[in-house]
């Protein structure tokens, strides 16, 4: 087990500055556990016996973002550090809040209150690890372990159980017996939480490293109070997802892709504006999806008319989703078929056709429907014939057309 950490300058320099106040102060939670894993931790909270107006009055640069909490923010080289009081949490009568919280000296009493052990671990370079309820062992062990009485944590706050099953998936741990069954007898109370941040678990939990502890997600019992219909479809798939989100690159839109794969385009549209996806993500799922449902291209004209249609980008990625789902020689033809049409500068799209809505106005066709009418069919030639983009067979072509 790690018996030192190196701590950046800015961190050591904010402990030395609570320390010379004359207060407790140690780095704590995910930036400790990270460290111990050999991770490097994306941010360094510090919990310190100073009160919040103690702790401002010791920098020069401070705002409150959780004052009543008893966090407040320093920036130190145009870094921001949270720095909280030590503390005792009242009822969470929301169940994703404290009512209330009190101020404690104790660094112990404000250990307790986090959700499990190896988030429940203080450390000073002075005095090195501050661990009252084992987390080093249970890190040592890679199991996640409820702080204290597991079901106590869950009914303070019901997000814990479903931050548990995607700590599991992001570190390969197993989670504790004791712990996981109070999961399972909480999971009803994850209805208190909001959309928005079961969506920012879910999230990581697909785009997590171990999707195989996908089993603890299916049989906590947590799915049937977030969405029945996901909760369906995701049983119905079971173990052959985890394959597929391995094989997947770690990007939202398309591990979303794949969990949802059996949603209809209209029911992901429903499910992703109850889970609020940003409208970016939520529209590349429904593309996928209305894709997946369509033969994979395998002619030019239709490789053109896709790549025209959702642009490199989206094409590549849909190639790749149709690799994993569907037949892997046809995703590798329509590849080859691809990178000739790209090879050959072939026309895909109205921007790259030789013709113009003003050039074929200059011809006399008339302004609006006509117009649109009229290079949407010059560009059906062209993605059939390619060397057909040529200004002069287009307006030829555009004025028979008008003649018909």
């Amino acid at each position: 087990m790690t018996k030192q950490i190196t701590l950046p300058e800015d961190v050591n320099a904010l402990l030395q500055t609570l320390n010379d106040g004359g207060y407790e102060a140690y780095i704590v939670g995910g930036c400790v556990r990270d460290s111990i894993l050999g991770r490097i931790p994306q941010d360094w909270d510090i919990t310190t016996s100073a009160l919040p107006e103690q702790t401002k009055a010791l920098f020069s640069h401070t705002f409150d973002t959780g004052i009543q909490h008893g966090t407040i923010t320093v920036v130190l080289n145009k870094t921001n550090y949270e720095i909280t009081t030590y503390r005792i949490d009242g009822d969470y009568a929301d169940g994703r809040h404290p009512d209330e919280v009190s101020f404690t000296s104790n660094l112990e009493e404000d250990l307790l209150r986090r959700d499990f052990t190896m988030n429940a671990i203080a450390y000073h370079p002075a005095e090195g690890f501050r661990d009252p309820f084992g987390g080093q062992e249970d890190i040592s062990r890679s199991l996640i372990r409820g702080v204290g009485e597991p079901a106590k944590r869950f009914q303070e706050d019901a997000l814990r159980m479903l931050r548990c099953v995607r700590f599991a998936a992001q570190l390969g741990f197993q989670v504790d017996d004791a712990t996981y069954t109070a999961l399972q007898e909480n999971a009803a109370l994850i209805e208190k939480i909001s959309v928005e941040r079961i969506h920012e678990e879910l999230d990581k939990l697909w785009k997590s490293p171990f999707p195989e502890k996908l089993s603890l997600l299916l049989s906590s019992g947590l799915l049937p109070h977030i969405d029945g219909l996901l909760d369906k479809r995701l049983t119905a798939l079971g173990e052959t997802l985890v394959p597929q989100l391995k094989a997947a690159p770690v990007s939202a839109p398309l591990r979303w892709t794949l969990v949802l794969q059996s949603f209809m385009e209209a029911e992901a549209k429903t499910f992703c504006k109850k889970l609020k996806f940003d409208n970016a993500t939520a529209k590349q799922i429904q593309t996928y999806l209305r894709h997946l449902s369509q033969p994979i291209p395998q002619t030019p004209y239709e490789v053109r008319k896709l790549a025209g249609i959702l642009g490199m980008e989206l094409t590549e990625n849909l190639f790749i989703l149709q690799e994993i789902l569907q037949d892997k020689a046809a995703v590798a033809t329509a590849r080859e078929i691809l990178a000739k049409v790209l090879a050959d500068g072939d026309c895909l799209n109205l921007k790259m056709l030789e013709m113009d809505g003003k050039a074929l106005m200059d011809a006399g066709i008339p302004a609006g429907k006509a117009v649109g009418e009229t290079l949407g069919l010059l560009l059906e030639d062209v993605l059939h014939e390619p060397e057909h983009n040529k200004r002069e067979y287009l307006l030829e072509k555009a004025l028979k057309l008008q003649q018909k």
